[in-house]
């Protein structure tokens, strides 16, 4: 091969790899929004259940108050964190994906790795801050889907791991385990 084709190649891996890891974060993004819409629906049933009961109650009105209170919290933070909204616009960002990787099954060409990358860039223009330790994770997930060694895997902490979905801890900890090697200097 000559180099013009080894650099394709390159790049053409470098792309799949790179869409392939956002369309695992997307459906991560999704699966997390998913949960914290259902889970907020079914403590606002329950404790709405547990406030009526406690209003029928002669004994239990200060049941009835702190259920009723729950239930303001947590359709609040459902209300405010939209999470079936977006929930939704995760599917349609990994959708979106899916249909680039569908694009390079195909035969590799320069023209087709444009086109897709300029797809690439109009979506990633619509997607919301990245959430780079989750990233780090589907990284790693995709790093393992397509054979790598776990030893080249970037290190992830379980703490970072425990709060991915929510905010970015110590992103910048996370390190190439390659790179973690001191350059080589000449004697």
């Amino acid at each position: 091969m000559d180099a013009t084709t080894e650099d394709l190649a390159d790049r053409w891996y470098a792309t799949l790899f790179s869409v392939r890891r956002s369309i695992r974060y997307h459906q991560r993004r999704r699966s997390f929004f998913d949960r914290l819409d259902k889970i907020s629906n079914m403590l606002s049933l329950i404790f709405g259940s547990v406030a009526v009961y406690g209003t029928l109650q002669d004994n239990s009105k200060d049941i009835a108050l702190i259920a009723s209170g729950l239930v303001t919290v947590f359709a609040s933070i459902n209300l405010v964190l939209s999470s079936a909204t977006r929930a939704r616009d995760h599917t349609d960002f990994m959708r979106k994906y899916v249909e680039l990787e569908k694009l390079m099954l195909g035969a590799e060409s320069e023209q087709l790795l444009l086109e897709v990358a300029a797809r690439r860039l109009s979506i990633e223009a619509e997607e919301p801050p990245v959430l780079h330790v989750l990233n780090a994770i589907c990284h790693n997930e995709t790093m393992r889907a397509m054979g790598y060694a776990k030893e080249d895997l970037p290190k992830i902490g379980p703490l970072q791991k425990l709060v991915a979905q929510l905010f970015d801890l110590c992103e910048s900890d996370i390190q190439n385990p390659k790179a973690k090697d001191p350059p080589q200097t000449a004697p």
